[in-house]
């Protein structure tokens, strides 16, 4: 690697560099900060919100083309996810999903007590992959009361094929949850496929304005169902969930659609260069990745990066992968400065022997 290209951006132990939550570096720009803060001061605070969150609602369906009936919003995409299990609570059956993926799924799995099965997500010289037929067996052999997929899954950033999705849809006894947490990022989404057709009854599509939207204080997710189904899970929803200014800051920044649009350009660009330039040094691998986050593996063990990442005050996520004894990282993209700040210190160890070259190991 050229080091001139890196060395000019001095490392700060003092100042937290969080790559860790898979969140939106960028700040929202000034003509929308400025109409939130007209909202503050004018929000009528004493009163309840709007219970459906209807002028929400109706802003969501225009982004994603779809009528507002097929419309659910919640605190986060964790209290829909909370709502569809609660709402299996007595059907039988485990939940099926891949591993590793979205940790939120195993909590809730723990929270409702249901078994899990999963299917490994395999890593080989191509990278990450799924073996589908090995899923759409799975589907049989467990007959799930719930299907789990991330797409792009979390944290490998692979995007699952629409012939897939597809398949377990028409195959599946039970809902199936198409987690686009990240899709504007990548850029397809099985919305498109059911756009001019009829909507699946057992499809639910989750999304969220905390990654590329940029709101993840705002805690806001929402789902794309079968009006039905939105219908069921609103009648199990907590009363006025969404506070009012929560509602109102994210009809403003939905209408800032070319500035998230921008922003999710840059953040593509970051990725791809980090990419490229981790895929430079001796002993470490990127993988491709189609969301704001990239898998990295490590040629130091666990301890070596916790304490060298600790020192420097720079947070990433650690994943454990089924039968692999690397250490695997996911990393967050940020802005241009901070990913140069973390490859900094990596590039400044590049001496250490490797993990694979010392004794014992």
């Amino acid at each position: 690697m050229n080091k001139a290209s890196i060395s000019c951006f001095p490392l700060s132990g003092t100042t937290p560099l969080f790559l860790d939550k898979n969140e939106n570096p960028f700040s929202l720009p000034p003509s929308p900060r400025e109409e939130l803060r007209q909202i503050l001061c004018q929000a009528p605070l004493n009163r309840y919100p709007e219970g459906r969150s209807s002028l929400l609602r109706a802003k969501l369906a225009d982004y994603v083309k779809t009528d507002e009936s097929q419309i659910i919003i919640g605190n986060g995409g964790d209290e829909i996810l909370y709502l569809l299990f609660l709402a299996l609570i007595d059907q039988s059956g485990p939940i099926l999903t891949l591993e590793p993926t979205f940790s939120e799924y195993s909590h809730l799995s723990r929270i409702f007590r249901r078994e899990r099965r999963c299917v490994p997500i395999e890593l080989d010289d191509n990278g990450f992959n799924l073996n589908e037929e090995a899923f759409i067996d799975a589907i049989a052999l467990f007959s799930p009361a719930m299907i789990l997929l991330d797409c792009p899954n979390n944290p490998t950033g692979i995007r699952l094929s629409s012939s897939f999705l597809r398949r377990v849809i028409e195959l599946a006894p039970c809902l199936v949850i198409v987690d686009e947490a990240y899709v504007e990022f990548s850029g397809n989404s099985i919305i498109d496929l059911f756009r001019e057709k009829r909507w699946p009854s057992n499809l639910i599509v989750l999304r969220t304005l905390s990654k590329a939207w940029g709101l993840a204080g705002l805690r806001l997710g929402y789902a794309v169902a079968d009006s039905d189904l939105v219908s069921d899970l609103d009648s199990i929803r907590p009363p006025y969930n969404i506070n009012a200014l929560s509602q109102e800051a994210a009809q403003i920044v939905l209408g800032y659609r070319e500035w998230m649009e921008s922003r999710v350009f840059s953040l593509r660009y970051i990725r791809d260069h980090f990419i490229q330039e981790i895929n430079r040094l001796d002993g470490w691998e990127a993988y491709e990745s189609e969301a704001n986050y990239v898998m990295v593996t490590s040629p130091w063990d666990k301890t070596k990066m916790e304490t060298l990442l600790t020192a420097e005050n720079i947070h990433v996520r650690f994943i454990e992968m089924p039968g692999r004894k690397e250490t695997f990282l996911r990393v967050s993209i940020g802005k241009e400065e901070e990913m140069r700040r973390f490859l900094s210190l990596l590039e400044d160890q590049e001496e250490v022997p490797s993990f694979k070259e010392m004794p014992g190991a």
